[in-house]
C-alpha cells in the first residue's frame, strides 16, 4: 500500500470489528461494532442480528446525547419487511412512556433526555432471515441514565466516571 493508503486506513477506515457469536447474552449470531476506535467522530454503531424472540433491555433509560435505532429486516429480497415483532417503548422526560408495537422496518429517533425502553424481541419469523437492529450513538462514550438520575451508567448499568 502506498503511504497515504496506509495514513487513511489509519484514521479513517475501520475493519474486522465483528462481535463475535456469545459475545452478548441472547445474540447468537456475529454482528458488528464501531465504538469509536479513535475518539475522534463521537459516533458509535452497533449492528445486530436478532435471530429468535430477545428480551433486550428490561429498564426505560434517558442519555445526554441523541441515537437512532434501526429496526430492518434480514431478507434482502423483501426489504419491505420486518420478519418479526418488535416492542419498543418510547416517551418524553417526564417519564411517560407509551408501547410501539413494530411489524415493518423502522427508524426511531431518540432525541436526548428522551426515555426510551424497554426494548424487546417478540418474534422473529425465520431466524435464516433475522431482524437487523442497529443502534447509532452521537457521543464519544456510551452512557445511560435511569429516570430521574443523573448517575452515568455503562451498558450493563454499572457506574462510570464522567470523562467527555
Amino acid at each position: 500500500m502506498s503511504k497515504l493508503l496506509d495514513q487513511l486506513y489509519e484514521k479513517h477506515v475501520f475493519q474486522n470489528l465483528t462481535i463475535p457469536t456469545g459475545a452478548l447474552v441472547g445474540i447468537h449470531a456475529p454482528g458488528n461494532y464501531y465504538p469509536n476506535l479513535n475518539g475522534e467522530q463521537g459516533f458509535i454503531s452497533t449492528w445486530l442480528p436478532i435471530k429468535e424472540p430477545y428480551f433486550m433491555e428490561k429498564e426505560p433509560v434517558w442519555h445526554d446525547f441523541d441515537q437512532m435505532c434501526y429496526f430492518a429486516g434480514g431478507d434482502a429480497a423483501q426489504m419491505d419487511q420486518l420478519g418479526g415483532v418488535v416492542e419498543f417503548h418510547l416517551g418524553d422526560e417526564n417519564g411517560n412512556l407509551e408501547k410501539l408495537i413494530i411489524t415493518k422496518p423502522t427508524v426511531i429517533y431518540i432525541k436526548a433526555g428522551m426515555i426510551h425502553c424497554p426494548l424487546n424481541f417478540v418474534d422473529v419469523f425465520d431466524p435464516k432471515k433475522p431482524i437487523l437492529f442497529q443502534d447509532l450513538t452521537f457521543a464519544g462514550v456510551y452512557r445511560r441514565y435511569r429516570p430521574g438520575s443523573t448517575e452515568p451508567l455503562n451498558e450493563k448499568f454499572e457506574p462510570i466516571t464522567k470523562t467527555w
